[in-house]
């Protein structure tokens, strides 16, 4: 029977041909890190073979790719990838205080978060131009800014499953899949496209409010990872690490070259090219990778035959979109309904609705939240004062005076907005099935 001289435990532990070293260390109680679960992924587990290195079973495959990664000795075994043919005397490589507490640390909490590996679909997102626009406008407004804009962009992934992982600057990490959603790789996708509709949304805002605006790149990348808890104490925290990672931050880059705002890697393609219009794909060297590589640029997420058929039907000569319960508006009179890259503004007046395009004329300013005058069946455009006939679309009253001193004020450029030629609002068509509004428009629209 074996002996094995385990050190710096100073134990000597018995073991049958054919064992591996870390069941064996395991068995006797031994606190053998091996953070992967003993799926030869990393070297938490290794060891050095003092002596009867002849002794050892031959590398494993999963053993000579970590060892070739890590140009090691012939010495330098993986405990849970080598078999144990006579005696010998090992070190685990676990040799100072800090290590062997760590170590201690694991026995009984279990290895779910100490590192596994899973495929999960990466998203990176960064600003385009937000340097130039932070340096026209105080660190106060730069912090404000910044905030308005991650808190759409986190609600946005966190309304797909995803997991915020960081935050680098202007830009941001997310990941899909950590728990096993499903179609993580479609989920990234639509955050991505969602995100670029936010931040459209914020154009007319940030154009009004400080002079200019910015925009957004995206890449995602599809792959396998370590996901496990990284850090002490209350700064520890569960994150992904790998080549992918890296990966999608590449991607996410090349969006500058290419002047595109979405592009996905050929492993997330793969993943939903069923389910996705393509704008455009290109080949292409990534900094740090070897090979030229296929990246995809979105343009869209198909709908599915059978939800459009329930959620849309055509009826002289309008589409008829399904939007929300009647019984919603209860709790909020004024919503946003999203048609593909528009918001249509939908509101209830005692039990009537009424569907307007949520984007002033003026400026493409969001109008929810803007008065409604029932009376005078009106809307009053809530940045310049204008009126509309929410029925008609017709305007009643353009900006006034005193309006254009005010955005004056704020920037010059706004006296273009103040002498524009008049321009009526869009009025959509509501009605109510089985208690769900529905909103009627052109079907090209």
């Amino acid at each position: 029977m074996p002996k094995i001289n385990l050190l710096p435990d100073n134990k000597v532990l018995n073991a049958e041909v054919g064992d591996l070293i870390l069941d064996i260390t395991l068995e006797n109680n031994i606190n053998h890190a091996h953070a992967c679960g003993g799926e030869g992924k990393c070297t938490t587990c290794r060891v050095l073979v003092l002596e009867g290195v002849e002794h050892c079973s031959e590398p494993t495959e999963k053993e000579q790719i970590i060892k070739e990664k890590i140009h090691s000795t012939e010495e330098f075994r993986l405990a849970c990838q080598t078999r144990i043919r006579g005696d010998m005397t090992i070190r685990r490589l676990v040799l100072n205080k800090e290590d062997i507490d760590f170590t201690n640390s694991l026995d009984g909490r279990g290895m779910g978060r100490l590192g596994e590996t899973k495929k999960i679909a990466i998203l990176f997102s960064d600003i385009r131009g937000f340097t130039s626009f932070s340096e026209k406008i105080t660190p106060y407004d730069v912090v404000f800014i910044l905030n308005r804009y991650f808190s759409r962009m986190v609600s946005i992934v966190e309304s797909y499953g995803g997991r915020i992982d960081n935050y680098i600057g202007d830009g941001m990490l997310a990941l899909f899949g950590l728990e096993d959603q499903p179609d993580p790789a479609l989920s990234a996708v639509k955050s991505a496209l969602d995100m670029c509709n936010e931040i459209d949304d914020m154009k007319p805002y940030l154009k009004t409010m400080y002079g200019e605006s910015f925009d957004i790149g995206v890449g995602i990348h599809f792959g396998d990872v370590v996901v496990g808890d990284v850090g002490a104490g209350i700064s520890k925290r569960l994150t992904a690490i790998g080549e992918a990672v890296n990966f999608a931050s590449r991607v996410e880059s090349a969006n500058k070259q290419f002047k595109s705002r979405v592009l996905i890697s050929e492993e997330t393609h793969d993943q939903i090219k069923d389910v996705i219009s393509i704008k455009d794909f290109v080949r292409t060297n990534l900094p740090g990778i070897e090979e030229r590589v296929t990246l995809y640029e979105i343009e869209d997420v198909n709908a599915e035959v059978e939800k459009v058929r329930q959620d849309e039907f055509i009826e002289n000569d309008y589409i008829w979109r399904k939007f929300t319960p009647v019984s919603s508006f209860d709790d909020e009179q004024q919503q946003i309904m999203k048609v593909k890259r528009d918001n249509i503004l939908v509101f209830k007046l005692n039990d009537t609705f009424h569907a307007v395009n949520d984007r002033c004329p003026h400026a493409l300013l969001s109008l929810k939240g803007s008065k409604i005058n029932e009376e005078k069946e009106t809307i009053s455009c809530r940045w310049h004062n204008s009126d509309f006939c929410y029925k008609t679309g017709e305007v009643q009253t353009w900006i006034n005076d005193g309006v254009m001193k005010f955005f004056a004020k704020i920037d010059s450029k706004a006296k273009e907005i103040i002498n524009m030629e008049q321009t009526p609002m869009d009025v959509f068509k509501t009605r109510v099935i089985d208690n769900y509004v529905w909103v009627g428009m052109d079907p090209d629209y």
